[in-house]
This record gives C-alpha cells, sequence and structure tokens, in this order.
C-alpha cells in the first residue's frame, strides 16, 4: 500500500497536532508526514527555551483554561495530565484582579457553573474594592442578566452575526452601565483577546463567557514549567515515535497554486538563515497534500510571493478576505530579581494591572524548579503595544518597571530599575517584542469573523489550512483552538 505523502509547514501547536492526529491508530500506514518548522524550537507561539545560564525564558505567558477540552485530552494521550502536580497548578477558581481607582487588589472566586452559590456568597462577603454599594449591586444586577441570557444558548449556538458588534456595546445594550466599563474586570476581556485599546468582538466575547459558565470552566491550570518542555515536547516526542519527521530552521517561500486544476503544485522552501539555499518541494515527488499550519501573517507573506498571484490567490475570495484580517504585536518581559518582590500567596495571575502589560506573575511562587532557588523572584509582565508602539525596547522596559515599583502590592523600588535595567549583580532581564509574522495575534475585533477563512473550504483540493486565526474550531485566538484546527485539518486529509 502506497502511503500518502503529508507536508506540514509550521511547528506550532497546529502542525503538531494535525501529524500526531494523521498518524495515531494505525495512521503510520496510510501517511508518510514531515513537518517543516523555521525556528530552531518547535511550538510557535508556545515556544519557550533556555537561555545559556539555564533560565527559562517564554514567549508571553500561556495557561490551559477548564474549558479546554481538546487540548487537555490531547496532552493525557502524551503522557501530561493536567490534573498532575509535576506540569500543572490549578488556580482553583481563584483570581487576582487590580482595580486602579482603589489601589487594591481583589481576590474573585468565579463561580464553577450557574449554580455554584458558595462562590457567589464569598464575593458578596468580600466587596470589591473600586465599587461603590451601588456599583457593586449594578455588576451583580448585569451578570445576572448576562447569565440569564446565555444560560439558554450554548456556546456553539451562539449567533456569529453578533461579530457585528462590540462587546462592550452588547453589554450596555444590557444593563451594564459606562462607569462599570471601565472597571479592570470588565477591561481585562478585551486584554485577554489583545483587543486593547479598541473594541472586542461580541461574538468572541460572549462565546468566552458562555464557556466561563461551564462546570471547572474557572479553573486556570498553570504551568509548573517551560511551556516547550511541560507541553509542546511531549507532542513532539509522540509524534516522532509515530514515525513523523521533523526538519528545523527551514521555512515556506512561496505556494505555487495552478488556479486551472485548483492544486498546489509546489513549495518552495529554504534554510531559516540561508534564502539562497532555496529548493522546490514537487507534488507527487515531495508531497501528496500541504497542511499549512502558518499563522495570519505568515501565510499572506507566503501567498503573496506565489505565482499568479492575481489569478491564484487574489481573485479568490477564501484568500482574499485574510487581507481584511488584521493582527497585533503582544509583548513579554521576564525580570529575575535578587529580591523578593512579590507576596508568597500571589500564586496566580494579577491581572488588570497598567498597561502595556495586563498581566503579571512571580514563576517563583509556583514553579517548582524556581521555590527557593537562585532568584527570590522570577516576574513575567504580559500584554501587548496598544498605545504604546512608538516607545523603544529599552523605554518600555522602562515604563513597565516603573509602573511595577507603583502598584500597592509590589516591593521592587525605583532605585532598583536602573540595576535591573543594565543587569548588575543578580538582576536579569529578557524581552520579547512578538512583532514577527509568526509570533503576531489575531485581532478579534467587531466585524472579523466573516473574513476568517473556513478550514472545510479552501479551494485547491490538495492544501489545508489550520491555525487559531482560522474558522471551523472556535473563535478565540488560544492554545485550544490551535490544536482544534490541527484536528480538524487532520480529519480533512482523511476525508479527502
Amino acid at each position: 500500500m502506497t502511503r500518502k505523502k503529508i507536508l506540514i509547514l509550521g511547528g506550532g501547536l497546529s502542525g503538531l497536532t494535525a501529524g500526531l492526529e494523521l498518524l495515531e491508530d494505525g495512521g503510520k500506514e496510510r501517511y508518510d508526514v514531515s513537518l517543516l518548522c523555521r525556528d530552531s524550537e518547535l511550538g510557535g507561539k508556545a515556544a519557550s527555551w533556555r537561555t545559556p545560564d539555564g533560565r527559562t525564558m517564554e514567549i508571553g505567558f500561556h495557561a490551559v483554561f477548564g474549558y479546554y477540552t481538546a487540548i487537555r485530552s490531547l496532552l493525557a494521550r502524551v503522557g501530561r495530565s493536567t490534573t498532575d502536580p509535576r506540569y500543572f497548578t490549578s488556580n482553583r477558581g481563584e483570581h487576582l484582579m487590580y482595580e486602579p481607582s482603589a489601589r487594591a487588589v481583589n481576590r474573585l472566586l468565579v463561580p464553577r457553573g450557574p449554580f455554584d452559590l458558595q462562590a457567589l456568597l464569598a464575593n458578596l462577603r468580600t466587596p470589591y474594592k473600586g465599587h461603590s454599594k451601588r456599583e457593586q449591586l449594578a455588576a451583580l444586577t448585569f451578570a445576572a442578566r448576562l447569565g440569564a441570557y446565555l444560560a439558554t444558548t450554548r456556546a456553539e449556538d451562539i449567533d456569529p452575526a453578533l461579530d457585528e458588534l462590540s462587546f462592550t456595546e452588547f453589554c450596555m445594550s444590557h444593563g451594564l452601565s459606562l462607569s462599570l466599563t471601565q472597571k479592570s474586570w470588565f477591561k481585562y476581556v478585551l486584554d485577554l483577546a489583545f483587543n486593547y485599546p479598541g473594541a472586542g468582538s461580541a461574538y468572541v466575547g460572549l462565546y468566552g463567557f458562555r464557556k466561563l459558565m461551564g462546570f471547572d470552566a474557572a479553573e486556570v491550570l498553570y504551568l509548573n514549567g517551560g511551556l516547550s518542555e511541560v507541553i509542546v515536547d511531549p507532542i513532539a516526542k509522540r509524534y516522532l515515535d509515530l514515525g513523523g519527521r521533523i526538519e528545523t530552521n527551514c521555512s515556506a517561500h512561496a505556494y505555487h497554486l495552478d488556479p486551472t486544476t485548483r492544486s498546489i503544485e509546489a513549495v518552495d522552501v529554504a534554510p531559516t538563515k540561508d534564502a539562497q539555499s532555496q529548493r522546490r518541494l514537487q507534488k507527487g515527488r515531495d508531497f501528496d497534500t500541504v497542511i499549512s499550519a502558518l499563522p495570519l501573517d505568515a501565510t499572506r507573506t507566503v501567498l503573496r510571493a506565489s505565482p499568479h498571484f492575481d489569478s491564484a490567490v487574489s481573485k479568490i475570495p477564501f484568500f482574499s478576505n485574510m487581507w481584511h484580517l488584521r493582527s497585533v504585536t503582544s509583548i513579554s518581559l521576564r525580570l529575575w530579581s535578587p529580591y523578593k518582590l512579590m507576596p508568597t500567596d500571589y500564586s496566580t495571575v494579577v491581572m488588570g494591572t497598567p498597561q502595556p502589560t495586563a498581566t503579571i506573575i512571580d514563576y517563583a511562587n509556583r514553579v517548582d524548579e524556581l521555590r527557593d532557588g537562585e532568584w527570590p523572584s522570577v516576574i513575567e509582565f504580559e500584554g501587548q503595544e496598544g498605545l504604546h508602539g512608538e516607545l523603544t525596547d529599552s523605554e518600555m522596559i522602562r515604563s513597565i518597571l516603573e509602573q511595577f515599583c507603583d502598584l500597592p502590592f509590589s516591593r521592587m523600588r525605583k532605585s532598583w530599575v536602573d540595576d535591573a535595567m543594565e543587569q548588575k549583580g543578580k538582576w536579569r532581564i529578557e524581552f520579547r517584542r512578538n512583532n514577527s509574522q509568526t509570533t503576531r495575534y489575531l485581532l478579534m475585533e467587531p466585524g472579523h469573523w466573516k473574513f476568517r477563512p473556513d478550514i472545510a473550504e479552501c479551494p485547491y483540493d490538495n492544501l489545508v489550512l489550520a491555525g487559531d486565526w482560522l474558522k471551523g474550531t472556535q473563535p478565540t485566538a488560544s492554545m485550544e483552538a490551535a490544536v482544534r484546527s490541527g484536528q480538524a485539518a487532520a480529519k480533512r486529509v482523511e476525508l479527502s
């Protein structure tokens, strides 16, 4: 039996999942699978790596939410159960929300389903600092009204037409006051979708809220270690054990699409650091089907470089609609400190902190490897450029650190900022401005949904797209959507 040659472009969670799905359950007897990754590390936007002196650095903060069923199932299959404390720690439904108007951190318990009276009563007993009694009652009234609205609708049945509205506009039309939209607990919804300071999609916001109403959905599972080591490496190992192949430091430059036969005939690839060594992979010889698991901007770049762009790409809505989508640059700053900078009981993320970083976490409070280690604090600041895009890297780092000094729970002194930036003594800093075409995130703004391609509808019979920016999985750009898209891509190949 001749095995079908599958070429996967992209070493993130979408591509790795697609390859693993094809090879499992006897699939290696039917498929010959090769994966090309442009970086030396697998994982894409979910990659982490070790610095030369052994410190762990990541592109940004990641976590597994309780309703991420696909990735949790996948991890269990590769020996990384999310219930295993060696790899994951639960926030037990507790969230820390910083409210600037009160200069206070609120401990919130997100209800485990609509009938979790214990969590509701606990939140009522501890008033939200930053809300007057009137505002607290208004917020609870709105939450009950929105909950009743969503309780009658499954997340999968929420009307995508709501994407034409902003989430803020939708909530205000259902009773949320303008003053409450300025509170951190509300604005953080937009931060999660990387939409600060713009409007977020009502469809995406409502989908996320509906998912959070499920049992155990309020739980967030934080990684007890680097993301690549905990999540990416075991998935890649399972893929390799099943007979898959991986070539790193190799990227796609152009697709050769035949608009007459509606087939991808060739792919131009080259080593990442040596574009002159380009080679052409041919249909029939090197592949039968291509799964393109590249991010949005990288996909557009490769398509734009393809021959016959006008007839093969720009005149086909499936592809041309991609140019209506926008992406956003995320930022991540990690600080290793010789001093303890955050309270030891802050083992979960502090959300709603001042832009450009919307979340802060001290990894030394919850990662076993870092507890009682060389650095008393390992702080991760994560967010996106937003209104701060004109700042240089140095200006951005200084702004983040000085704002951190001003937070009421921070023990960082402004007199330490210069030493930290110059990495004097035991201070260390790693900063990532994720603005390359492989690390930018999809901007989930109103009106974007109609432009996202559907995995099941690619007009070229041997080309399948995957990624968290596509339709056919779930509307939020996330690790869960990436895994689901990889599964959907594999299913498309199996049915073709």
